[in-house]
């Protein structure tokens, strides 16, 4: 069986260039295509030694994946791949002012709950995230690519928070729909 060494980083694995600003279209074809080769329902005839690569290579591919398409999870697998040492997920931020400004977005978030025009609210909470979201990869890109790698973990730091909140966002849109 044909496969790609399962010692190849992320980028490496879908051809990639190891950056941030990756192509999701480019991202999705290669998965798509690495799937297609590797996936353990093509190689049920072969031998138990391929069967297990096979399910190995898949398994890689969807890790691989995973992390490459969330920002956040990029951000942090290109700092690693580059030597920095990363403090754990649960780590935070000493930037009291971007702290304040997760309690008002948090805050904002559940106040949507209450009241008129709940979805439009949301809305406009998405839109604010989303530029936030789009400031902060922007300085992480910087701040990488400068060889500062404390100032970009810090940035990636602060992405994990944002996306946490997109994420209550996101969940709280869906509720909101249903009604």
């Amino acid at each position: 069986m044909q496969s790609p060494e399962l010692s190849l980083d992320y980028f490496e694995l879908f051809g990639l260039n190891p950056v941030f600003d990756i192509d999701p279209i480019l991202l999705n074809a290669a998965q798509q295509r690495l799937q297609a080769s590797h996936h353990p329902d093509r190689h049920v005839g072969s031998n138990e030694q391929d069967k297990r690569l096979s399910v190995q290579i898949a398994s890689r591919v969807n890790q691989a994946y995973e992390t490459l398409r969330d920002p956040v999870k990029r951000s942090r697998y290109l700092l690693e791949i580059n030597g920095a040492t990363l403090p754990d997920d649960s780590a935070t931020t000493a930037d009291t002012e971007f702290l304040m400004e997760q309690i008002e977005l948090r805050e904002a978030v559940e106040a949507c709950r209450q009241g008129e025009d709940a979805l439009a609210r949301s809305e406009a909470i998405e839109t604010r995230l989303e530029q936030r979201a789009a400031g902060l990869a922007r300085e992480f890109v910087e701040r990488f690519e400068a060889g500062r790698f404390d100032e970009a973990i810090e940035s990636s730091r602060k992405m994990q928070f944002v996306q946490r909140i997109q994420q209550q966002l996101d969940e709280l849109q869906f509720e909101l729909e249903d009604f």
